[in-house]
């Protein structure tokens, strides 16, 4: 059986990363693209002389280079995104990125015959109350002049541009809403979520920032699974035309969170708290309470159940963490 070909936008990222380990241990061929805004050479180092993988600087605002790369391809990985922002941040290149480059992506796919998986978000469901999240549910977007629904609003366009191309172009999509995802290839800001944050501020002695009063909970998963998950979708022919919750549903509070890092980590040291009031940061959004996905409709079409536990997934994450301090 030979091989297909695939193009990884964003393959240099925390998920990107791993998801090019996954793929060239099964005999893939990959041409990688990233900009380096989020994602870091560090984090696909190890295979940068792989014979079967090439890596090229690309944004995917550039249609030219990036139609030429696709044109072997026989199905594109959609990662590349610019993540959420606070209400200080420009909104401009979240909307401009994720809604131009999602367009440009399946433009080229379109031009080559290429099956498209699409990675969305977790961040759709918006504040819906009807938990746990499922596929099919009603979204509900807070009030639009809010510049943090920026994200999610994006990559709603883009799940709407997925099935666009599906339905009347006849491109085969795959559309996977992640939930939250860590692993030591983080990237330690906001837009890879708090576990590596913390773990990060946890191994130096600092105080460690919790938007609110930390009661909101949420959904990680090693990243492990939501690779593995998103291999068993690009695999199936069953997922095509679907829109699947790839995570872990195991619920957690953030500030609990926190306590679990510090009794993992064992530094010595004691919890120092920073509470950060969320309209200092997110001004008049209302943050989500709860957020934890349905994974019937992965477990029924793809087999997916995640595997690593909160804990343990947390215990490796310090434990590649102090590695690279070291």
């Amino acid at each position: 059986m030979i091989k297909k070909n695939i193009l990884i936008t964003g393959v240099a990222g925390m998920i990107g990363s791993h998801l090019l380990d996954g793929l060239l241990e099964r005999g893939y061929n990959i041409i990688g693209i990233d900009n380096l805004t989020y994602g870091t050479l560090e984090n696909i180092n190890h295979n940068i002389n792989h014979q079967n993988f090439k890596f090229y600087k690309v944004d995917i605002l550039d249609f030219d280079t990036l139609k030429v790369l696709a044109k072997d391809c026989d199905i594109i990985l959609h990662l590349a995104a610019v993540k959420k922002i606070g209400e200080k941040d420009i909104s401009y290149p979240t909307l401009s990125v994720n809604a131009t480059g999602t367009e440009n992506v399946f433009k080229a796919a379109k031009m080559w015959g290429c099956k498209v998986v699409f990675a969305s978000t977790s961040d759709v469901y918006g504040m819906s109350p009807d938990l746990p999240y499922r596929e099919d549910g009603d979204l509900l977007i807070g009030p639009s002049m809010i510049k943090r629904w920026s994200y999610a609003v994006s990559k709603l366009y883009g799940e709407q541009m997925a099935n666009a191309y599906f339905k009347d172009f006849g491109v085969p999509v795959v559309v996977i809403r992640y939930f939250g995802a860590f692993s030591h290839r983080s990237n330690f800001s906001w837009s890879g979520g708090h576990i590596p944050i913390f773990i990060h501020q946890i191994l130096n002695n600092q105080e460690v920032t919790i938007h609110g009063d930390g009661l909101q909970t949420r959904s990680m998963g090693f990243v492990s699974d939501i690779a593995n998950g998103t291999i068993l979708a690009l695999e199936s022919d069953k997922a095509i035309g679907e829109i699947i919750n790839i995570g872990n549903n195991e619920e957690m509070s953030v500030l609990d969170s926190a306590k679990l890092i510090h009794q993992l980590a064992n530094t010595g040291h004691d919890l120092k708290i920073n509470f950060i009031p969320m309209s200092a940061v997110f001004g008049e959004y209302k943050d989500i309470m709860r957020r934890i996905p349905d994974l019937t409709k992965a477990k029924l079409l793809l087999g997916y159940e995640p595997k690593i536990k909160m804990k343990d997934a947390i215990e490796i994450t310090i434990k590649e963490a102090r590695k690279t301090k070291a």
